[in-house]
């Protein structure tokens, strides 16, 4: 009876330790990609953007224009969408934004910010923050911060640093 006691004992810690194991493989966390490459690039809504005169609460605009890199040639195409959650000023709003960069390759990638927005241009530059909510391609599932300087009235400077 001893000898059928320790071989199901024996039995039992190899198949428990199979178990696991094979959970352990099975529950592994797939190993992450690695962030991409920082990134800069000029997104200009000056050609088709519409932005109220006069901001009000609970208004928003929309708009589009080219990305641009650093020597102005036209790397992909944006299209934003903001909602008007504070009045600041005559001029200033804080609006709540997402956007979407469309590169010419077809990767995408998703940005979305609050900050204030300032239709004075005796008030430039100025510098907000955004976040990375991912994309497609290269930014899929990308994650990380820009830093967005707003050179005029509808044209900024956009810098990603990837986490």
């Amino acid at each position: 009876m001893h000898r059928v006691a320790v071989g199901r004992r024996i039995a039992s810690a190899v198949a428990t330790a199979s178990l696991v194991g094979a959970l352990g493989v099975a529950g592994a966390a797939p190993a992450l990609a690695a962030a991409p490459a920082p990134l800069s690039f000029t997104i200009d809504y000056t050609k088709a953007t519409s932005i109220p005169q006069a901001p009000t609460l609970g208004g928003g605009f929309a708009g589009n224009g080219p990305v641009l890199d650093a020597s102005g040639q036209t790397i992909g195409r944006t299209f934003d969408t903001c909602g008007i959650d504070g009045i600041e000023g005559p001029t200033k709003m804080d609006a709540d934004c997402g956007a979407y960069v469309v590169f010419n390759n077809g990767d995408e990638l998703n940005l979305s910010t609050q900050a204030v927005i300032d239709a004075n241009p005796m008030d430039y530059p100025y510098t907000f923050k955004a976040v990375v909510e991912g994309g497609t391609g290269t930014y899929n599932g990308a994650q990380g911060e820009a830093t967005v300087t707003a050179q005029r009235p509808g044209v900024y400077k956009v810098d990603v640093q990837f986490s």
